[in-house]
């Protein structure tokens, strides 16, 4: 099959594997090629994804008093303008703490919920959030 597609090349096993490692190695490059275009127009060059219709909604926060959801949720009050938060949390002193942080500083309309969503039922979840605007989760 080998001398059929390349007849002057004669059957070799190393250049078969040369050939296979050489197309295995373009088709890295070229996947490397495409991340690394998209990850410049996502950082650089498209614009940020319009918010503004979720203002006056309700953004709904679950883990957001460590990690990467309180950097998330930092993210959006500071440079979305985001002001209406429900955070939902283990931790009532955490919650608390979040609380002041956000209405001192940033001026949102906070709420808090403490739910542990691991052992916790959702029906003990809070009626309130049945009738809440939410706009983001």
């Amino acid at each position: 099959m080998f001398k059929d597609i390349f007849p002057t090349l004669g059957f070799c096993p190393f250049h078969a594997a040369l050939y296979i490692f050489n197309a295995f190695l373009t088709f890295r490059f070229i996947k490397f090629l495409y991340i690394l275009c998209q990850s410049v127009w996502g950082h650089f060059i498209a614009r940020p994804l319009n918010l503004d219709h979720y203002r006056q909604a309700w953004t709904v926060f679950t883990g957001c008093t460590d990690g990467i959801g309180r950097a998330y949720l930092e993210e959006l009050v500071s440079t979305r303008n985001i002001k209406n938060l429900y955070l939902i949390g283990r931790n009532k002193t955490k919650l608390a703490a979040l609380t002041k942080h956000f209405e001192g500083e940033y001026g949102c309309q906070v709420r808090t919920a403490v739910f542990d969503f691991e052992k916790d039922p959702l029906e003990d979840l809070p009626a309130e959030l049945k009738t809440m605007n939410v706009g983001i989760l």
